[in-house]
C-alpha cells in the first residue's frame, strides 16, 4: 500500500514503513503488558481473598464447639473489627439463616429493614398526601436488590459479580464446617476498581510513551532513510546523465567499504566502463566498416567513370574495367557476408549443432587452402574424438585461422595444425613461423577490424574481421579462443571445444 502512495519517495516510504513497524510492535507490546498486568493483579487479588477467607475461617472455628448463637456473636465480632470502606473488602458470614456483614447496605439488608420501617410509618390513612419515591429511586432500589441477590446466591469458589454503584467485585465463597456439624459460608469480596484504575493508568502511560516513541521513530526513520537514499539519489542522477548521452560520469565509491550500496556503485561503474568501451568499439566498427566499403565503391565508381569518358572503348579496356569492378564487388560481398555472420552471432541465434569428427573436417580445409596458396601445411596429431558443432560455421572459423597463418607466415615458412585431447575438451591449434603477435595485442587481436599495423592497407591486411568471426563462431558453440607464442617462432591460435557426449576421454 505504501508503494502506491502518490508523491511519496523512497525516503518517505522507508520512514512510514519504520513508523508502522514501530506502531505494530508497540501495539503487540501493549496488549501483552496490559493482559499480563491485568492477569497478575487479578491473581494477586484472588490470593489475598483466599488468605482473608482462611484467616476468618480459622478464627471462627477456633476453640471449643459453641452454640449457633455464639458463633453468630463471634462472627459479628470478626466483622465489626474489619469495617468496610471504599478500598477494603466486603466480608459476609452466613450461619443458618443469619447473615453478618460489614456492609449491610451492599447486601440489601439495611434496605429491607428500612422498607419495613417505612411501611410501619406509612400505614393507610395516616399521610395520604405524602409523595411516593420517584422513578430513579425505585430503579436504584431495584439495582441494589439485584446486586444483593447476586452476592448472596453466588456459587462456591471465585466469581466476578457486578454490584450497583461499586462496579465489578471479585467474590470468594468458602463453605466452612463448624464443630457442631453446622456449616457456615464465608464471603469475601474485593472491588476491582483499583485494578481497573491501575490498568487505565497503564493505558494512558503507554499511549503517551507510545506517541512519543512513534514521533521519535518517524524522525529517526526519516533521517536514516535520507542517509540510505543519498547514494541512490546520486546514482539516479548519474543514470539520468547516461540516459542523456553522458557515459563518462561515474558513481562515487567509498574506500574500503563493502556494503550493498558500495557494491552496487562499483558494479554500476564497471557496467558504465563496459558500455563506454562498447560504444567506442561500435563507433570504430562503423568507421572501419564504412572505410572498407567505401574503398571498393570508390574503385567501382572510378572505373565506371573512366569507361564512360571513352565513347568507344576497346575490348581490352572493357575487360580491364570489368575485372576491376568484379574484384571490388567480390570484396564488398565478402565484407557484407562477414558482417552478416557477426550480426547473426551477436543476435544469439543458435546454430544447428551435431557431433562431428575433426580429422575429415580439418583435412578438407587444409587441402583447399594448400591448393589455393601453393603452400605446404603440416598436419600433426588429430584427435579421434568428436565435437558438437555446426560443421559449416566451424569450417569457416578453421579456414580463417589457417588462411591467417599462411598470409602472415614467412615467405617459405611453416604452418602446422593439430587437434589434441585436453581433459573433457579438444584443442585445435594453428601455428606459423611468422612475426607473431605482440603480447600487448593478444587480448585485442580478436576484436573487429583489429590490425597489428595501423599502416597496413586493407589489400594487404584483409578486412580485419577474420579473427573476429573465429571468436564469434567458436563462442556461439560453447568454445573459447586464445592467442599465444608458437614453438615455431610465430603465433599460435587455439580453439578449445568440449567433446561431444559419448566421446569423452
Amino acid at each position: 500500500m505504501i508503494r502506491r502512495l502518490p508523491g511519496v519517495g523512497l525516503r518517505g516510504r522507508l520512514a512510514i514503513s519504520i513508523a508502522l513497524i514501530i506502531l505494530v510492535a508497540l501495539g503487540i507490546t501493549y496488549l501483552a503488558v496490559y493482559r499480563g498486568t491485568g492477569a497478575d493483579l487479578r491473581q494477586q487479588t484472588d490470593t489475598d481473598l483466599e488468605r482473608e477467607a482462611g484467616n476468618l475461617a480459622r478464627t471462627l472455628t477456633a476453640g471449643e464447639p459453641l452454640d449457633p448463637s455464639e458463633y453468630i456473636v463471634r462472627a459479628r465480632q470478626l466483622v465489626d473489627s474489619q469495617p468496610f470502606a471504599a478500598t477494603s473488602r466486603l466480608i459476609a458470614i452466613s450461619i443458618g439463616d443469619q447473615i453478618v456483614t460489614n456492609q449491610p447496605e451492599l447486601l440489601g439488608l439495611a434496605v429491607a429493614s428500612g422498607d419495613s420501617d417505612d411501611e410501619s410509618r406509612n400505614e393507610p390513612g395516616e399521610d395520604e398526601g405524602s409523595e411516593s419515591p420517584d422513578e430513579s429511586e425505585q430503579e436504584d432500589e431495584s439495582d441494589d436488590r439485584e446486586s444483593a441477590r447476586r452476592l448472596l446466591t453466588a456459587d462456591s469458589g471465585f466469581s466476578t459479580v457486578e454490584v450497583h454503584d461499586v462496579g465489578d467485585v471479585r467474590l470468594l465463597v468458602s463453605p466452612v464446617a463448624l464443630p457442631d456439624e453446622g456449616v457456615a459460608a464465608i464471603r469475601v469480596g474485593q472491588p476491582l476498581e483499583s485494578v481497573e484504575r491501575a490498568l487505565d493508568g497503564l493505558s494512558r502511560t503507554f499511549l503517551v510513551v507510545g506517541l512519543l516513541t512513534l514521533v521519535v521513530a518517524a524522525i529517526a526513520g526519516w533521517l536514516l532513510a535520507s542517509r540510505t537514499a543519498a547514494p541512490l539519489r546520486r546514482m539516479a542522477g548519474v543514470a539520468e546523465g547516461v540516459d542523456g548521452g553522458d557515459i563518462s560520469a561515474r558513481m562515487p565509491v567509498a574506500e574500503h567499504s563493502k556494503d550493498e550500496v558500495s557494491r552496487l556503485s562499483g558494479s554500476f561503474n564497471r557496467m558504465l566502463d563496459r558500455l563506454e568501451e562498447a560504444f567506442s568499439r561500435q563507433r570504430a566498427f562503423v568507421a572501419d566498416a564504412s572505410h572498407d566499403l567505401r574503398t571498393p565503391l570508390t574503385i567501382i565508381k572510378g572505373q565506371l567513370e573512366v569507361l564512360a569518358r571513352n565513347p568507344d572503348p576497346d575490348a581490352d579496356e572493357v575487360r580491364r574495367v570489368t575485372a576491376q569492378v568484379t574484384a571490388a564487388t567480390a570484396r564488398m560481398d565478402r565484407l557484407i557476408n562477414d558482417l552478416l555472420l557477426l550480426a547473426r552471432a551477436d543476435s544469439g541465434i543458435e546454430a544447428t549443432r551435431e557431433p562431428v569428427e575433426l580429422a575429415p573436417l580439418l583435412a578438407a580445409e587444409v587441402e583447399g587452402i594448400r591448393d589455393a596458396s601453393g603452400r605446404e601445411i603440416e598436419v600433426g596429431e588429430i584427435s579421434g574424438r568428436r565435437v558438437d558443432i555446426d560443421r559449416d560455421e566451424m569450417a569457416r572459423a578453421i579456414s580463417n585461422l589457417v588462411s591467417n597463418a599462411v598470409a602472415y607466415g614467412g615467405k617459405d615458412g611453416r604452418v602446422r595444425i593439430t587437434a589434441v585431447d585436453q581433459g573433457p575438451n579438444v584443442v585445435i591449434a594453428v601455428e606459423d613461423d611468422g612475426p607473431g603477435v605482440p603480447a600487448a595485442m593478444r587480448g585485442r587481436v580478436f576484436d573487429r577490424f583489429a590490425r597489428l599495423e595501423s599502416s597496413r592497407s586493407s589489400e594487404s591486411g584483409g578486412s580485419g574481421l577474420g579473427l573476429a568471426i573465429v571468436k564469434a563462431v567458436v563462442e556461439s558453440q560453447g568454445g573459447t579462443v586464445g592467442c599465444s607464442a608458437s614453438s615455431l617462432g610465430g603465433a599460435r591460435f587455439t580453439i578449445t571445444l568440449p567433446a561431444a557426449r559419448g566421446f569423452l576421454a
